[in-house]
């Protein structure tokens, strides 16, 4: 199993392209470190820096591009695509470049002070009206949700038969240290809990942590990468948030700020635990994937602990 394939592009490649785009000279074309199934590049044009993105698919940028003005209109950081095509078998996106500290390099106390601001944009994202469309997960050609239900998409998420970047997944169980019968009992446990967030329908980035969100002096001042963007419950963000900063409590916090804001925080235990496995067993067949097996470990042990703390 080799799905994790990257566009393969070299930098004089890129530069070339850039030159018939721009149809001017390019500087500084550097490959960003970040990216799991895209290739990035930073670069600079008339004194300004920008980002292009190549992937296998358009379907990110075509979402991006059409959620630009709910963005806008939200005040959501979210980089701007200014220039979108082909090239050779891939699809490449322009975009300005945003400027901060990803929140994974944040110290404890720079954390503390950025939380408000980190609220207020994932609650403007949540708010986002998305009353016109219809169905559960990601986003399709008609910008609705790709399932009737919120566990359609849990067991197509999960299923032996997913094709894309998941193809034949289930290999890992064989070949790796991912464990079926640790796997499958969490599996089911978050399937007891999806009727929780049932019905529970809100634009979700899905990847809301880590180096896709940027913070300078204490505000959001970038929201990258929504190439995982979907129609589900709020709750699937702030799980990303709280699995990363454990030691701030940000379950309550994050309840009660929402609370405050007119959002439906009932079953939030629930809910919070369903997402939460959901994204854990996502990452423990990611690096089961990678062959990281202390990464994977690590996974397991907090989804187990948290469930220890929120279960009923």
């Amino acid at each position: 199993m080799d799905n994790i394939k990257k566009p393969d592009l070299s930098i004089d490649e890129v530069g070339g392209l850039l030159q018939i785009i721009v149809r001017s000279k390019i500087d500084n074309i550097k490959e960003a470190s970040s990216g799991k199934i895209k290739r990035v590049y930073f670069f600079n044009f008339q004194n300004k820096e920008y980002v292009i993105c190549f992937a296998k698919d358009n379907t990110e940028f075509e979402v991006e591009s059409y959620l630009q003005d709910r963005f806008d209109k939200a005040k959501i950081p979210s980089p701007k695509v200014l220039n979108k095509g082909c090239y050779k078998d891939y699809y490449y996106a322009i975009s300005e470049k945003l400027y901060g500290i990803p929140i994974c390099d944040l110290d404890k106390e720079e954390v503390e002070s950025s939380l408000p601001s980190i609220m207020d944009t994932l609650k403007n994202i949540h708010s986002i009206d998305i009353s016109s469309t219809l169905g559960y997960g990601w986003l399709n050609s008609n910008k609705n949700g790709q399932f009737k239900t919120f566990e359609e998409f849990l067991r197509h998420f999960f299923s032996k038969e997913i094709q894309g970047f998941w193809k034949d997944w289930y290999e890992l169980f064989e070949k790796s240290f991912l464990d079926y019968e640790v796997f499958m009992e969490l599996y089911r446990k978050m399937i007891k809990l999806a009727p929780y967030c049932e019905g529970k329908r809100y634009l979700v980035h899905s990847d809301f942590h880590y180096n896709n969100v940027l913070v300078s002096n204490s505000k959001v001042t970038g929201v990258i990468d929504w190439g995982g963007v979907s129609y589900l419950d709020y709750f699937f963000d702030i799980s990303k948030i709280v699995l990363e900063f454990s030691e701030h409590d940000l379950f309550n916090r994050f309840c009660e700020f929402y609370k405050q804001n007119d959002f439906d925080v009932s079953h939030a235990r629930e809910r919070f635990l369903c997402a939460t496995i959901c994204h854990s067993l996502d990452g423990m067949r990611f690096y089961a994937k990678l062959g990281k097996e202390d990464v994977y470990k690590n996974i397991l042990k907090n989804v187990l602990a948290l469930i220890d703390i929120y279960q009923e």
